[in-house]
């Protein structure tokens, strides 16, 4: 069973305001989500520039999600002064777990923030968001949770609110931060395998994975070599009435085909079973798609067989792969003089 469904309560959402804290009550998640904004499971280092607070830890773990792969790392708080300047107490000192989304992706409308964590001497937990559109944090607090022991928890953060009450909900297209878990001075939160996201949509039926790998929206940063999305495309404007931005195959200076080699930041460890998700819109027949390491120079690939061209579709592939492989790339092929659009993928490994 998938370990992320062993959530503390499993309620239905309900919030009020408490002392000018919107405090809040567990939600359920069972579906594969609609969008993964970002992740964070802090087993590489590839995006440990924008770790703001917290110390990896290596001890006392949760267990593992992955049916493949262990838990090697999670991340403890550390000492920090509120970084909501404009509402927050800064007199006061509290311990936090802070990472920075770069490059600031934009909402859906019915976002959703799922984690583990384990709390130390509380029961209360703050957790904050950053909106760069508003200029604000927002916050909700989860109170009365178990001490000592990892749980599974997923909130609804169109419930957050300023400290006062205001700021009304999270809103489709408005650009986040940093997200933010708080205790008090004193106590101790440990945090792992977070997840921003918006919920599947109606008619889902897979289940909520158990591990991500990659997530690339193209919606915000900028293409190319030590950027937020380097590899081999151009980044471009969706044509209404769809809005943000998709990846659009290039030509292979090598072979003169046209491809879109996205590159994932780093090697990333790969599960024995993968999933990719993504949409696209193509001329071609069919897709090959590929995942590849170059450090081994090794490659798992399938094709994608196309029901309709001209228009935007879903397709998934799967790719079953040696236990400790790893990818450094997502590509895609098509035929000469034919023209191919991505975006929202997604590389998991499923939960079946």
């Amino acid at each position: 069973m998938n370990t992320w469904k062993i959530a503390v309560g499993l309620f239905l959402f309900s919030s009020l305001t408490v002392f000018g804290k919107t405090v809040v009550k567990p939600v359920e998640h069972e579906k594969v989500p609609f969008r993964v904004h970002v992740f964070e499971d802090y087993e590489t280092d590839i995006e440990k520039r924008w770790w703001l607070r917290g110390e990896p830890i290596r001890k006392s773990l949760p267990l593992g999600l992955s049916e493949s792969l262990p838990n090697k790392r999670a991340c403890r708080s550390t000492e920090t002064k509120d970084f909501d300047r404009k509402m927050g107490d800064r007199s006061k000192t509290y311990q936090a777990v802070i990472f920075n989304p770069v490059p600031g992706p934009p909402m859906a409308g019915n976002t959703h923030l799922s984690f583990r964590c384990q709390l130390k001497r509380t029961d209360v937990l703050r957790c904050q968001i950053y909106s760069l559109s508003k200029g604000y944090h927002r916050h909700l607090v989860l109170r009365d949770l178990p001490r000592d022991k990892w749980q599974a928890l997923t909130v609804d953060m169109t419930a957050a609110r300023r400290p006062d009450g205001s700021g009304g909900p999270l809103e489709k297209d408005e650009r986040i931060d940093d997200i933010q878990f708080y205790v008090e001075e004193g106590a101790e939160v440990s945090v792992d395998d977070v997840v921003l996201f918006e919920p599947a949509g109606i008619g889902e039926k897979e289940a909520f994975p158990r591990r991500f790998i990659f997530t690339g929206w193209f919606d915000t940063g900028k293409q190319g070599k030590g950027h937020e999305w380097p590899g081999d495309f151009d980044i471009v404007l969706h044509e209404k009435p769809l809005a943000w931005d998709a990846a659009k195959a290039v030509q292979d200076v090598a072979t003169g085909n046209p491809w879109l080699r996205v590159n994932l930041r780093g090697v990333r460890p790969l599960s024995e079973r993968n999933r990719l998700r993504f949409r696209c819109n193509t001329s071609a027949k069919e897709i090959q798609v590929s995942l590849h390491d170059t450090v081994s120079n090794k490659a798992w690939e399938d094709v994608v067989k196309v029901s309709k061209q001209g228009i935007w579709q879903n397709a998934a592939v799967d790719f079953q792969v040696k236990k400790g492989s790893r990818a450094t790339d997502i590509i895609f092929r098509i035929p000469t003089g034919e023209n191919l659009q991505v975006d929202d993928l997604l590389l998991y490994e499923p939960d079946e």
